[in-house]
């Protein structure tokens, strides 16, 4: 008759078949727990930089609106001072090429050792005015290229018709006149001195695998296997120019479309501009 095992020993070897097992299990939860956490932190990380990008943009859009309010509505002044304001998210103590090209900014010098570094800092060498005259020429690039749009709501062609058939709407004595509002502005000349502009900026989003994930879902119309997408941008809209732009040497540019406006009172006599750079309406 075979020899039974103690009713100790066969729990004693049940538990250890059983750890064994569990660790195999905790192995592969772990698996999908950390990329799961993974996605969390990116995700975390590049939508704190898209807020951080919309709050300069904000600001931007007030200094485009003064710009434009204290230079006649002039679009060449708007874009210097959109410039000039959103320059501070690309403005970074990089090293530049001897030749002085801008392009060369953004590109650290690793052969820097950490007292080279200090030495700049004491005679403020790493955030001289050239690194701030790149990043406004890098904003003035993105103008170019078509990543900004700035457009000239207010005064309108409407309200250069009513109150400055001469391409000239006047700022002053402005109590002193009249505050009829005539019908093709449907505004009186008190709100024909506000300028107001919208602004579309297209943030790049930099984070690896969150700005594939955010550029596809901002990309195309929602399906039964991805209902999460919110998409796709209107034909011939900023927001389709954005998500299908380009790099210049051809590669993708995962960017998602910013928006904000401004809005102030005139300082100067607004003056019918015919330099929009393609973006004022």
């Amino acid at each position: 008759m075979p020899r039974r095992l103690p009713h100790t020993s066969i729990q004693s070897l049940l538990q250890r078949m059983s750890i064994k097992r569990s660790r195999g299990q905790a192995m592969t939860e772990f698996t999908i727990v950390a990329m799961v956490l993974m996605l969390l932190i990116l995700g975390t990380l590049q939508f704190a930089l898209i807020y951080h990008a919309k709050i300069t943009l904000n600001y931007a859009a007030f200094e485009t609106a003064r710009s434009g309010s204290i230079n006649n509505a002039r679009m060449w002044a708007m874009e210097l001072g959109f410039a000039r304001a959103m320059a501070a998210l690309y403005t970074s103590p990089y090293v530049i090429d001897t030749g002085g090209v801008c392009s060369a900014t953004f590109t650290f010098d690793p052969g820097r050792s950490v007292a080279d570094l200090a030495d700049d800092r004491a005679t403020d060498k790493p955030f001289n005015l050239d690194q701030v005259r790149c990043a406004r020429q890098r904003v003035r690039d993105m103008i170019t290229d078509g990543l900004v749009r700035i457009t000239l709501v207010n005064p309108s062609a409407d309200s250069f018709a009513d109150h400055g058939p001469d391409g000239t709407i006047p700022n002053d004595n402005l109590m002193y006149r009249s505050a009829e509002v005539k019908g093709t502005s449907e505004q009186s000349i008190h709100d024909a001195n506000l300028i107001k502009v919208n602004i579309g900026f297209c943030y790049e989003l930099i984070v690896p695998l969150v700005d594939r994930l955010i550029s596809r879902m901002i990309s195309f119309a929602p399906t039964a296997l991805e209902p999460e997408n919110f998409g796709p941008q209107a034909a011939g809209s900023f927001g389709n120019a954005c998500v299908t732009a380009l790099e210049s040497d051809g590669d993708v540019r995962y960017g998602i479309p910013l928006f904000s406006e401004g809005i102030m009172r005139m300082q100067s006599d607004a003056i019918e501009d015919s330099f929009c750079a393609g973006q004022c309406t």
